[in-house]
């Protein structure tokens, strides 16, 4: 998750160039497009199709990715003040991040019968407190909480063909650290072994991607690949929990 536009709401932090209203306002249809393409994702669940949803959802995905870094290369609040692309960003994010995963859940039965409603509520409490959580990221972006990327959790879940206990129990373990203040990275922007993270996280997406094309049991190393990526975001936040200042830094306050 991205959040695009946010290196403008911290005003002279980042320091971006005059880009013109035209780009401002093209930039902001980007990240609003992602809507679009998680509402076509969520007719693919309804309509049965788990592989064509999971394709929708990684477009959201490289959206969410690219939109973070334009936005921040221009000045879209200076030149676009009428559209608050940070709140944009979360609208976006709750329909791809949180609503379509939890129908693919639903959907294509990745629970069991008895706790699927019980344990997707749980989700979806927990997901929209933290979008509206004040405090996010730390100073240097790291995200307060487990951020609600189930859209990286779901797809590599169905991919893997774990059991309906297995994903209960990582599902239920995310919601446990999601209004926590454990640190979780960001995929794009943590300055700390980001050369390593990014192109895990290119991996991973790219990984995800071919196996949903082709058979998802085609390829025992490509899954692997789905276990050893976010073990190697979890090594990340346990390496944090553990580290001693000033590693850590505080709560950005003008990111609030």
């Amino acid at each position: 998750m991205d959040p695009a536009h946010r290196g403008a709401r911290r005003g002279g932090r980042i320091g971006p160039a005059r880009s013109g209203p035209a780009l401002a306002w093209g930039i902001h249809a980007l990240t609003a497009s992602g809507v679009v393409v998680g509402v076509l994702g969520l007719f693919n669940v309804l309509e049965g199709h788990p592989r064509a949803a999971l394709l929708w959802l990684m477009l959201a995905l490289v959206i969410d990715g690219i939109d973070g870094p334009m936005a921040r290369s221009c000045d879209v609040k200076q030149e676009c003040p009428r559209v608050d692309g940070y709140v944009l960003d979360l609208i976006v994010d709750f329909v791809t991040c949180v609503i379509v995963p939890v129908a693919f859940v639903h959907r294509f039965e990745l629970l069991p019968d008895d706790l699927s409603m019980v344990v997707l509520a749980v989700v979806l409490l927990v997901s929209a407190i933290w979008m509206s959580r004040t405090d996010q990221e730390t100073a240097d972006d790291w995200f307060n909480g487990f951020p609600s990327e189930w859209n990286l959790v779901v797809p590599s879940l169905y991919l893997l063909h774990t059991s309906t206990w297995v994903n209960t129990v990582v599902i239920l373990f995310f919601c446990a650290f999601t209004l926590s203040s454990v640190n979780f990275p960001h995929p794009v922007r943590v300055r700390e072994n980001r050369a390593v993270t990014l192109s895990v996280t290119v991996v991973w997406l790219a990984v995800m991607t071919g196996l949903t094309i082709a058979d998802p049991r085609s390829s025992g190393v490509a899954r692997i690949v789905l276990v050893a990526a976010p073990a190697y975001f979890m090594w990340l936040v346990v390496r944090r929990a553990f580290s001693p200042s000033p590693l850590r830094a505080e709560t950005d306050p003008s990111a609030l």
